[in-house]
Formats: structure tokens, sequence, C-alpha cells
């Protein structure tokens, strides 16, 4: 029965919980204009672990968004996980941080999913998922892609029976580029998507089952644009 402490920083949101045996004990989450992680993190963790009445000597793994997302928030939310984690000797989780976007989101029939989450700019981080009998299966790997006209042309002309669902920071942006189109009424688009720490229980329960840990020396965050070199178009 793991007691596992989880949080995420990569992006607005600021988002920790606590778990035993996959129940979740307490949590905090907040949307905020600014990045205030590096004020947030540290207390909010003990807030939880206190309202929960848990001692930190008690967990039995740290977890954490580990991007892509905030270059700066990346590297508070993954140092301070590896701090935990070597402190206290007890196993490093790391998710993706468009998975904490998606993960209890439901959809109806066989949706296609796109998480995303704004890179600035006409930029976004973005994975692909289909939903099939009850569960997304992973259709394109997370990437960082150009945000214009042509940017999902091959997956609308592919999936023409399903509804698309862009979930996160950057769908305002997203829709500005698809409003035209001919499908337009099948998308739906949900800016207040950010990685969520709050329906991951069962998620994190399966990972330290499977001892799906990270090297808590060597682990470094999931930048992604960092070293993406993105063609120009036409």
């Amino acid at each position: 029965m793991a007691c596992i402490i989880v949080f995420d920083t990569s992006t607005k949101a600021c988002s920790v919980s606590l778990y035993r045996d996959s129940e979740l004990l307490a949590s905090w989450h907040r949307v905020a204009e600014g990045y205030t992680h590096a004020e947030e993190l540290h207390l909010r963790i003990s807030e939880v672990m206190q309202k929960a009445q848990v001692k930190f000597s008690q967990l039995d793994a740290v977890a954490v968004g580990k991007g892509p997302g905030s270059y700066t928030g990346l590297r508070i939310g993954v140092s301070s996980a590896k701090g935990l984690a070597y402190g206290l000797d007890i196993p490093l989780i790391s998710i993706e941080s468009l998975d904490l976007i998606t993960w209890g989101i439901e959809t109806p029939g066989e949706s296609v999913l796109i998480p995303m989450i704004d890179a600035r700019r006409l930029e976004a981080y973005a994975k692909v998922l289909v939903r099939k009998q009850n569960k997304f299966i992973e259709l394109e790997s997370t990437t960082n892609i150009i945000l214009d006209s042509e940017a999902f042309t091959a997956l609308l002309e592919k999936y023409t029976d399903h509804s698309i669902h862009f979930v996160g920071d950057a769908a305002v942006k997203t829709r500005d580029f698809l409003i035209s189109h001919e499908r337009f009424n099948q998308f739906t688009f949900s800016p207040e998507g950010y990685p969520d720490t709050r329906s991951i229980g069962s998620l994190l329960e399966d990972l330290f089952k499977q001892k799906r840990f990270e090297n808590v020396i060597t682990f470094e965050p999931f930048y992604l644009k960092d070293f993406m070199l993105t063609p120009k178009r036409g």
C-alpha cells in the first residue's frame, strides 16, 4: 500500500496531491497568472502533508510532472522531487505533463483528444490520443508543433468520423486557425485544461507496482523544445 506525493509545475498551474493506495488523501491546485512555483511549491507540499496527517518518513515514493512546459517551472518541480527522493531514500516516478491534462477526461465514443501546452509565440507542445473501449491510445507522441492552418491537416483528414477535442492553454490559439475549417462544429476547445494531479491515484499505483522509477541522480526534465529543430514551412 504505497503512500505517494505528486506535484506538477510545468505550466501556470501548481498542483500537489498525496495518495495512499490510490486514494486521494489531500491536494492543492491553483492556476496563477504568473509563475509562482518558487514561492508556492514547498509550502503547499507541507500543507498537503499536514492536512493528511502524514509524515515525510511515511512516504514510499515521490512523483513529478516531467514536462514539457516552462523551463523554470520544470527546474523547480524536478529539483524538488529529486531532493525529496534523495533525502528520504525513496523512488522517483515521472509522468508526462500532457498526460496529467488528459487523465480522467471523459469524451464520447471514439473521440480524438489533443492535450496542448503553450510553448509561447505560435508554438505548442502536443500529443494525439484516440479513445477506444474506454481507454486512450496514443497515436502521436509528444512533439513541438507550429500552430497554423496546416498544423493538423493530416489528422483531420484521417479522422473524419471522430469528434476532436483540443484541451490545454494552447487551445485558444489553435481555435483561431481552425475557425474557418469545414468541420469546425466537430471540434471542441477547452483552454482551462492544465496538468492536474488530483485524479491519478490508479496511475501512480500502477507505476509504483511496475517499479517504473527514475535514476534520482541523472534524471532531467523533458524540455523537448530546447532540442527540437522545427523546419520552415513552404
